[in-house]
């Protein structure tokens, strides 16, 4: 399957319809892009519903272990904000 598109002023380009049907490319999906040689790869990036069940492990995580990481990633935001404000 092939499609003919025009880059914009703005370097943006759009997927023809057949192709986005094809791969269930949807608004607000996001893209991958890959260049071999002189040929720009794209590919649908993996959602996070889609990664599930990927990684085996055997190791529980608890609603608490979930809290806590999600507090400790809020801190380090705020710290790196602040550390980029003092400079």
């Amino acid at each position: 399957m092939n499609g003919l598109s025009t880059i914009t002023q703005k370097g943006q380009v759009v997927i023809p319809i057949t192709l986005r049907k094809a791969l269930q490319l949807t608004p607000s999906r996001r893209v991958s892009f890959e260049l071999k040689g002189k040929t720009i790869i794209m590919k649908p990036a993996i959602s996070v519903d889609e990664a599930y069940g990927m990684f085996k492990t055997s190791k529980k995580a608890s609603q608490k272990d979930f809290d806590r990481a999600i507090e400790e990633g809020t801190v380090e935001k705020f710290r790196k904000k602040l550390q980029q404000k003092d400079l």
